[in-house]
């Protein structure tokens, strides 16, 4: 029996440059730089979470946070607080934009 060299060569060159692309992968996710970013995006995504003021007038604020991939707004005035939740629904090829708002008066 006689055995091609390419026979052989074929696919031990797929199995390096599989090998190669994986060490690649591994090396880029496990680089400072990529680290680095994931630490930013985790950091951003705390401080989204954490409701911040994002608007002021007339002694009212409205305040923002992120939970999961939608963002809550509410507003704060003297002593009546609002909060608004808005969101999308697709229903086939139609979406449908919802709202919901609740007025709680007597919070100092």
């Amino acid at each position: 029996m006689i055995i091609d060299s390419e026979d052989v060569l074929g696919p031990l060159m797929w199995l390096v440059i599989v090998i190669a692309c994986l060490f690649g992968v591994y090396k880029c996710t496990s680089s400072d730089w990529y680290t680095a970013q994931q630490r930013a995006e985790e950091a951003q995504a705390a401080a989204d979470a954490r409701p911040h003021v994002i608007r002021e007038a007339d002694g009212c604020k409205v305040y923002a946070f992120k939970s999961g991939s939608d963002w809550h707004y509410f507003t704060r005035c003297g002593s009546e607080v609002s909060t608004e939740r808005n969101w999308s629904e697709r229903h086939g090829k139609t979406t449908e934009h919802k709202s919901e708002t609740i007025v709680t008066e007597g919070n100092s």
